[in-house]
């Protein structure tokens, strides 16, 4: 939970540091802004490395997520399946948490990596400009799912 608990901090700082500047002044992202945002963002993605491995297991989805899936398996198959039965308090316990975890671990990639080879000298400027429009509008993506998933949290008390 620690590393949940800092990579939470990590997101708030890096939302307001990203969106801010752009939405309320009107400005690129700069100063001492873009320095906090920098600092804040490898913090992150250790973060949220870390909790990819930590909560990988829990946050599986199991036929009992899909139960109408299972059925239409089932019935193309005709096999039997043995349902897994949930396994007490883990840190993924509804559909919802385990759709937005897995979201959020598939957009850490692209939003991270699209920054970070923008700052390469391998694409020339359109290349740039691509990456850094990439990193904004998979930013704006990512942070409606993270927030969702901690207030989903958040609502099943997960310890």
């Amino acid at each position: 939970m620690l590393a949940y608990l800092v990579a939470l901090l990590c997101f708030v700082v890096l939302a307001v540091t990203g969106f801010y500047p752009v939405l309320v002044l009107g400005e690129h992202v700069s100063g001492y802004l873009v320095m906090a945002h920098a600092t804040f963002a490898p913090v992150f993605t250790v973060c949220v490395a870390v909790l990819a491995v930590m909560w990988a297991r829990n946050c599986r989805f199991t036929a009992g997520d899909w139960p109408w899936l299972e059925r239409l398996v089932r019935r193309a198959t005709l096999a039997q399946s043995a349902g897994e039965k949930p396994r007490g308090r883990n840190a993924c316990l509804g559909l919802g948490q385990k759709v937005a975890f897995w979201l959020i671990i598939f957009l850490v990639l692209p939003l991270g990596l699209s920054i970070m080879l923008s700052m390469l000298p391998l694409f020339g400027t359109h290349g740039q400009e691509f990456l850094l429009g990439m990193h904004r509008y998979t930013a704006l993506v990512f942070a409606p799912i993270a927030v969702v998933h901690a207030v989903l949290l958040l609502r099943s008390g997960a310890k």
